[in-house]
């Protein structure tokens, strides 16, 4: 045990001359290393902004084809037309040319209101003339003898003459107050009388048409003249506060909006002869030649706006989509270019997720805040966005 100790104390002398101390060496201190918690990344695709695929609504044969691979068109020009569109044009042709005439037939109303309204005027005033000429020579000799039409003729002019006292009558009160109590009872009395014409005159319609005895010249011509002042009065009286009859006004409003609506029909079947470019850019892909079949829906050209880019992308998960906020700064880097990052911005977030691969995904729109003359439609693109 004595040795096994004094070895011991040797081997401690030994390394205590070797090291100069008895100091243990302290361990290095590892920094952990933190994830950054501050970025949220995904896959997009660049597109132009805006971009479209154009496809045709409907099926046909291509007629001609407006358009090349990099031409830069105007927003809505015809990139190409399909056969059949002729029939298409004719049909619009015809429906503006009827709105035109529908217009200006509703105008022509309008402007003759004064017209229309002196002209009843004359009517209702020669009709009435007439009416007194033939009703002054009328005279029912015999009742006893008379005819159901003859009791109601002269029922009618007994009713008319009424009429006419009591409007006269009223008339000479105008002056008055319309509170006055000798005009509202003027008033009443001409109401009443109408009335008692206006079914007088019923009666004798129906009696004109139960009649079966043969019309003397003296009945057939107070006849006329009976029908002639209704319906003057009818005229004169339907005109609404601008002169206009209404039957008529509605008759031409009718007529302009049948137009209006052949003219959309019309211009609708034309959208579907047609691909016109909804926007002004650059057709970087056109796949389409004359005489061959479009599907409808097929997508045959691409249009895009190069001046501007765009990423979206397509697994950004749901648990990072709540970090995202519109006006985020993020980087993004293309397969195509590694070496290169491209500024961008936040400037779209869709609040619909999609399922992709099993996880739900949002799709977030980033404007690159310049472009560059190698970019190209659908590169793949990784996106860092900028959190707080």
């Amino acid at each position: 045990m004595k040795k096994l100790t004094l070895a011991f104390a040797l081997l401690t002398i030994l390394l205590t001359a070797c090291t100069g101390t008895a100091t243990p060496t302290a361990a290095p201190v590892v920094e952990p290393v933190e994830s950054n918690l501050n970025v949220v990344t995904a896959e997009g695709k660049l597109l132009p902004a805006p971009a479209v695929e154009l496809a045709f609504a409907q099926g046909g044969v291509v007629a001609e084809v407006l358009a090349r691979p990099g031409d830069k068109v105007q927003a809505g020009a015809v990139l190409a037309r399909l056969i059949g569109i002729e029939t298409v044009q004719a049909e619009l042709a015809a429906g503006k040319l009827e709105q035109v005439n529908a217009q200006v037939a509703l105008n022509q109303l309008q402007r003759n209101a004064l017209l229309t309204s002196s002209q009843a005027e004359k009517a209702l005033l020669d009709s009435q003339k007439a009416y007194e000429s033939e009703s002054n020579g009328w005279n029912l000799s015999n009742i006893d003898d008379a005819t159901d039409l003859e009791l109601t003729l002269d029922d009618y002019v007994t009713a008319e003459q009424d009429y006419r006292d009591a409007r006269d009558k009223l008339t000479g009160l105008l002056d008055k107050d319309e509170t006055n109590r000798e005009r509202m009872n003027a008033q009443d009395d001409l109401d009443s009388e109408q009335k008692a014409l206006a079914e007088t005159y019923a009666d004798l319609l129906e009696s004109i048409a139960d009649n079966d005895q043969p019309l003397d010249e003296e009945q057939v011509t107070l006849l006329n003249a009976i029908a002639a002042l209704e319906v003057a009065r009818q005229n004169q009286t339907r005109l609404d506060g601008q002169n206009l009859d209404p039957e008529k006004l509605s008759a031409a409003e009718a007529r302009l909006a049948a137009a209006t609506a052949h003219v959309t029909a019309a211009e609708a079947a034309l959208e579907l002869y047609e691909l016109r470019a909804p926007f002004a850019g650059t057709v970087l892909s056109f796949d389409l030649i004359a005489g061959e079949t479009a599907l409808p829906g097929l997508p045959v050209a691409f249009l895009g706006n190069t001046a501007a880019w765009m990423v979206e992308t397509k697994d950004l998960a749901e648990i990072d989509i709540a970090r995202v906020a519109l006006g985020q700064p993020a980087s993004i880097k293309l397969d195509a270019f590694p070496g290169d990052e491209f500024p961008a911005t936040v400037t779209a977030l869709d609040p619909v997720g999609q399922e992709y691969l099993g996880d739900m995904a949002y799709k977030v729109t980033l404007t690159l805040d310049q472009a560059d003359a190698r970019f190209m439609w659908n590169m793949t693109a990784t996106v860092n966005i900028e959190t707080e």
